[in-house]
């Protein structure tokens, strides 16, 4: 009868170790399902950010002697990849048909759980697009 009791005593042991490592993993793996979000909203807020800063580039030359808004392409994808690199990202910009600008942002983010196992890091990237127009009285013109 004694060598039983053992005998149990061992199997719920390795019941309790089996469910609190999967109960570990469980929880690891969500936090860092989580962190991934939080990092992919992160970098299509500075996206979006960046792409709003850079529009403030206009070429006055061009409104000035038309009336027309457009943004002065260089100073623009400047002023967005300066704002990305100064919120700790990189990105590229581009200007379409003078108007329109599209910024991509890249942020590296590395796994809390994961990567104790050597996941990681991963490259998260987001796109965000800003249009200049110019309104008067709440109506584009």
């Amino acid at each position: 009868m004694r060598q039983l009791r053992d005998e149990k005593g061992a199997v719920v042991a390795v019941w309790t170790i089996g469910i609190a490592t999967l109960i570990t993993a469980v929880l690891g793996i969500a936090v860092d399902l989580s962190g991934l979000v939080h990092a992919k909203q992160s970098a299509g807020d500075l996206a979006a950010q960046a792409a709003r800063y850079a529009g403030q580039q206009i070429n006055t030359g061009v409104f000035m002697n038309s009336g027309r808004v457009e943004v002065q392409a260089r100073r623009a994808k400047a002023a967005a990849v300066e704002y990305l690199e100064a919120a700790g990202m990189t990105g590229t910009a581009t200007v379409e048909g003078g108007t329109t600008l599209v910024v991509t942002s890249r942020l590296s983010w590395t796994p809390t759980f994961l990567g104790t196992l050597g996941i990681g890091p991963l490259e998260v990237t987001a796109t965000a697009t800003a249009r200049v127009v110019r309104a008067h009285d709440g109506e584009e013109e």
